[in-house]
């Protein structure tokens, strides 16, 4: 099956890139659109308490995203794959949701963890909360 508009999430960690590099390898192949995004959290309690202004806000989120990207825009580099590249802030699984619905993705691809964290126990991780409610094929790599 060929895709035609894959959707990578990360969040810039050795798991998340390992989807990246799956994702980048298939569109280079299928000549697929890519989009890549990184979902930033900002917990209200500290936005709140931090007592600064929305741009301030935006900047922290903003640089955050950044040092999630940088390491999987080296591997679209790589692949020679370009990307539309996009920054959400959000609960991350929801988020991720919410733009592979508006992006017209057609091939979701994750990273997935092999341990759990002891909230995942109760929550799930972001990749599996993601892959119960999607509605379009969806790739995790181990």
């Amino acid at each position: 099956m060929i895709f035609t508009r894959i959707l990578a999430a990360t969040d810039g960690t050795e798991v998340a890139l390992r989807g990246v590099e799956v994702a980048a390898q298939m569109a280079a192949r299928d000549k697929a659109e890519f989009l890549l995004i990184t979902a930033v959290s900002l917990p209200q309690h500290l936005v709140l308490s931090a007592n600064v202004g929305q741009r301030s806000v935006y900047r922290v989120a903003e640089r955050m995203a950044q040092e999630s990207l940088a390491p999987a825009l080296k591997v679209l580099e790589r692949w020679g794959v370009g990307a539309e590249v996009k920054m959400v802030i959000g609960p991350p699984a929801e988020s991720i949701l919410t733009e592979i619905d508006a992006s017209g993705a057609d091939l979701v691809i994750m990273g997935r963890r092999s341990r759990m964290e002891p909230k995942d126990l109760i929550l799930g991780d972001v990749s599996y909360r993601v892959a119960r409610r999607v509605t379009v094929p969806i790739l995790l790599v181990p």
